[in-house]
Order: structure tokens, then C-alpha cells, then sequence
């Protein structure tokens, strides 16, 4: 997948998951996955992908979970793992909220309070 510094988008759909989707708009060195959907074992290995690309070369990389409509362990762990990868090169990490039921997960596992949500992305 090319990755410019220009404003655009990326699509990946899951065929195994119709409901899936994870687009990457960039801007700058700024990239934000919007994904939608279910972030689980089944979609984790294509974010997983496309984040660790984004966090070698980006200043910022932001997850935008408002669009999912499930996240479980993996998920959890997936971002996990890309505020780590932000960290390791020096890009900054943002989530923006996921609905109740995906917020509840980081509520549960203490980690609410532990990670960088923001309302809106910061330009």
C-alpha cells in the first residue's frame, strides 16, 4: 500500500467480515485509521499491518474507534501495540473514543485513564 504525504485515503475491506473496514486518511505526516466495524482475531493481522507501516514514518498516528461495533482482547492488545510502536519512533498516539460498549472494554481493564483519548484529532 502507497502512503503519501498528501490528503488521501486507503480502504481495506475484510471479505470475511462484510462489516469491516479500516480506512487510512493521511495528511502531512499525520495518519488516522478510522476503522469500523469489529476489531478482533479475524481483522486484527490487516490493522496490525497497516499500523506498524504508519508508525515507522508518521508524526502522528491517531485510531479512530467511534465506527466500531466490537473490540475484544486482540483489539485491546493491537492498540497497545501501536502506542508502542508511537513511542519507540518518536510519533505521537491518539485514540478517539469508541462507543459505550467499546469504551467499557478500556473502563474494565483499567486502562481509560492510561491512554491518550481525545474527543476530536488534533490537527
Amino acid at each position: 500500500m502507497a502512503i503519501s504525504d498528501d490528503r488521501t485515503s486507503h480502504r481495506i475491506s475484510n471479505a470475511g467480515s462484510q462489516a469491516f473496514e479500516l480506512k487510512d486518511v493521511v495528511s502531512g505526516g499525520t495518519h488516522t485509521l478510522v476503522i469500523t466495524g469489529e476489531l478482533d482475531m479475524a481483522t486484527s493481522p490487516e490493522v496490525q499491518a497497516v499500523i506498524v507501516a504508519c508508525a515507522a514514518s508518521a508524526r502522528r498516528l491517531t485510531l479512530d474507534l467511534s465506527q466500531l461495533t466490537f473490540m475484544d482482547s486482540t483489539g485491546l492488545s493491537l492498540i497497545l501495540e501501536a502506542q508502542e510502536l508511537c513511542q519507540d519512533s518518536g510519533a505521537e498516539f491518539v485514540l478517539i473514543p469508541g462507543p459505550e460498549h467499546v469504551q467499557r472494554v478500556f473502563e474494565m481493564t483499567g486502562l481509560l485513564d492510561r491512554l491518550p483519548f481525545r474527543s476530536t484529532p488534533t490537527q
